[in-house]
Formats: C-alpha cells, structure tokens, sequence
C-alpha cells in the first residue's frame, strides 16, 4: 500500500482557542510554528485582528508581514503569496478575517507547505477548521477546491473579535452548518448505524447535535451576539462541529442540494448572486432539499421561519435569479448532476420540490 494512494481521515483542527482574550495567543503561537508569520487577510479581517494583536506581537518582537487581499481567492494569488512566504523565510502563514481570507491562506499553505493559523472575525462559514480551501476565479465563480494534505494547526477563535460581524453573518453561519443536516439525508434514509458505514452515521449523528443546538439557540445570537446565553458555544458549534462532521462526510453530503445550490448561483448567476452571502445561497438551497427529502410542509416551514426570523432570503427571486421555466430547468438540472439524482423518479421529485422556493 502506498501513502499516495490512501485517503487519510482528516477531522478538527491541531489546536483550536476559543474565548475571551485568546488572540493574546496568536504571538506564542506564530513563536512556536518558528517565528516568523506571512498575515493574510481582508481590508476589515485584518484591520480587527491587527488593532487586536499587533501590540502582543511587537512586544513578543514576532516578525510578521501583512498583505491585505483585497481580491477573489484564486489559485494565482495563493501561488505567488505561497512564492513570496518562502522568499522571505517565512515559517507559518496566518489566515485572519472571513472565509475567502482564510480559504485563501490555507491554499498558501498548502502550496508553501507552512502550517497555517486561522483567526476568523466571523462564523460565517466554518473555514477557519476545514481541510478544504474553495476557490474562484477572478470573476468570482467557483473553480476546484484545493484539497488540504493535513488539519488546520491552530485556530484562535476570540469572541471579542467575532462579535463585531454584523448579524447577517451570525445568520449565514447558523443556516449553513444546519444545512449539514438536510444534506446527510440526500437520498438515503438511516434509521440506525446498520443503515449505513460508521463515519457517515457520526456525520449523522453530529448533524442532528449541532442542529438541536443552533435551531434552540440561533435567534438569540443573531438578536444580541456577545450578550446571548450560549455565545461562545455557538461560535465552537459553526467554526469547529461543523467542520468535524464535513471531516466524517467521506464524499457524500458534501455536495448535495443545498451546497449544489451555491456552486451554481456562484457560476451561472454570478453578478445578481455577488451580494449574497456563502450562508444565504445554500439556506435558500435547503428548504428545496429538505422537501427533496420528504421532509412535510411543517417541518420545512421550521427552517423557513428560522431564516425569516433572521432576515433572510427563502425564494430564489430574493437571490436575484429568474424563475422562468427555462432558467428553472437550467438550475434543477445543474443541481441534480451535481447532486447525483440520475432516475427520472428523483428528477421528478426535484421539479416538485423547487416549489418550496418559488
């Protein structure tokens, strides 16, 4: 057997801080993955993290350098980031801000073959401990991921910079990992572990904690962020078990219905779908795929209230993309290929569900 040849299970993060305070860490951190740090990050990512930790990383004297990205995350950019990091002698590579950011600096990572370090600014998405990095080109369409060799080293997730997103970012994140859920169950029903392999029942099983979770506490982080109740243990929820479950996917429930649904707005309706939010894009995806599911009218209608509650988008009009019957077929039929519905039963079935967002 060959180490090539073997896909390695790769779940969670080496390190992940989270709390009050904990940006202090990222000086002891940069000074153990050998002292000197490439910073990437976006014009307000990195101006929060920076006004945050600058101060502990001069006084640590931390060598770092800072590029303030203000472009798409393209496999160009993360080549010549990647080039100038070795250039310099760089020993790690710090990914501060969102998810494009991020993304961004763990393809540099990968590309360097530096450990990276995540200090996300919102819970968007739960980049900051996924082993891929989604990329675009400059035009903002979606092109192949980059696939990590090895977890995230260390993410430092500090409530007190988290919760200066604005509220639509609290949303976006809560839709996104509850999506998780929906997309475990494209097409195959698991009533038990004998339904189906051990990973993909800890992916289950995860899916459903994380909903209870953020369907009980979700309008109360997005209404008062920092004041809410269970804050911090939201923040753990989206950036990190979320990404565990995707970890235990082994290939399905990655790109079902409601993902599916992101990749082809971010493609095929990529200007009117710009000002929309990775989290809003697959919320409205959901609610289709929950009904391709056979989830009752009811129990979509818990989701629907979820979003609307957080001011969201439920229709694919409020995405800005035509309903027409032909830009329809166009979108079912993307979405079905992407989501492996190849009987004409599921394609049936897939016309029928695109209702529940009409």
């Amino acid at each position: 057997m060959k180490l090539e040849d073997v896909s390695a299970l790769k779940v969670g993060c080496g390190q992940y801080f989270g709390g009050e305070g904990v940006i202090d860490l990222l000086a002891p951190t940069i000074r153990r993955l050998g002292g000197k740090a490439l910073m990437i990050g976006g014009v307000k990512g990195s101006a929060i993290v920076m006004n945050a930790a600058e101060g502990s990383l001069i006084s640590a004297e931390i060598s770092h350098k800072l590029i303030v990205h203000t472009g798409e995350c393209t496999k160009a950019c993360a080549g010549r980031y990647a080039r100038e990091a070795l250039r310099d002698g760089c020993t790690t590579i710090v990914g501060m801000g969102g998810g494009k950011c991020i993304d961004l600096a763990k393809a540099v990572s990968v590309l360097s073959g530096l450990p990276v370090v995540t200090v996300p600014t919102s819970i968007a998405t739960c980049v900051p401990t996924s082993m891929v990095c989604i990329m675009y080109n400059d035009k903002g369409q979606r092109r192949p991921a980059i696939n990590m060799q090895k977890e995230v080293d260390v993410c430092i997730a500090d409530d007190n910079l988290i919760a200066t997103a604005p509220p639509r970012l609290f949303a976006s994140g809560i839709l996104d990992s509850i999506a998780k859920l929906g997309e475990c169950g494209h097409q195959k029903k698991v009533l038990s572990y004998k339904d189906c392999t051990t990973r993909e029942y800890i992916q289950l099983v995860n899916s459903k904690a994380l909903c209870e979770f953020l369907y009980g506490e979700g309008r109360d982080v997005y209404a008062n962020r920092q004041k809410a109740a269970r804050f911090t243990e939201c923040i753990l929820t989206n950036l990190l078990h979320t990404s565990i479950v995707s970890g235990f996917a082994d290939g399905s429930g990655q790109l079902a219905l409601a993902h599916a649904t992101y990749d082809f707005m971010r493609t095929e309706n990529t200007e009117k779908a710009a000002r929309w939010l990775h989290g809003e894009l697959v919320a409205v995806g959901l609610l289709l795929q929950l009904a391709f599911n056979g989830d009752s009218d009811e129990e979509i209608d818990v989701t629907r209230r979820l979003m609307k509650d957080m001011n969201m988008p439920t229709t694919l009009a409020e995405i800005g993309y035509d309903t027409s019957e032909e830009s329809l077929a166009l979108y079912l039929n993307s979405i079905a290929e992407a989501g492996n519905v190849i009987t004409e039963g599921g394609k049936a079935k897939l016309k029928e569900a695109v209702k529940q967002i009409l």
